[in-house]
């Protein structure tokens, strides 16, 4: 019966071995932030938003580049969360997609 049982949990985990995976995004968007005060609030309000990874803005070149967990979160949601502190922000232009996890390779 043990082994049955060891046999079963193990054939469950096999199959479901890729919810263990993240599907991580990159996008970069367009702001209008001007200074490192507009660089500094974006990035304290994307680092508690759910499902954002990392976050880097940079004032030169008016761009967020955020990796975040598309599972948990959007382009729309990340958007509006730099859009609640009063920045314009464009749609991403750039969107690269990863998987990590147990089984990323696969």
């Amino acid at each position: 019966m043990k082994k049955v049982l060891f046999v079963m949990l193990f054939a469950f985990l096999a199959l479901s071995a890729d919810s263990f995976a993240k599907s991580i995004k990159e996008a970069k968007f367009t702001t209008n932030m001007t200074c490192e005060s507009c660089k500094s609030k974006i990035e304290k309000a994307l680092k508690v938003e759910k499902g954002v990874v990392s976050s880097t803005a940079d004032v030169a070149s008016k761009t967020v580049t955020v990796s975040y967990d598309a599972d948990i979160t959007n382009e729309s949601a990340i958007r509006g969360s730099i859009a609640k502190l009063g920045y314009k922000v464009e749609a991403a232009k750039e969107v690269k997609a990863t998987k990590v996890g147990k089984d990323a390779n696969s």
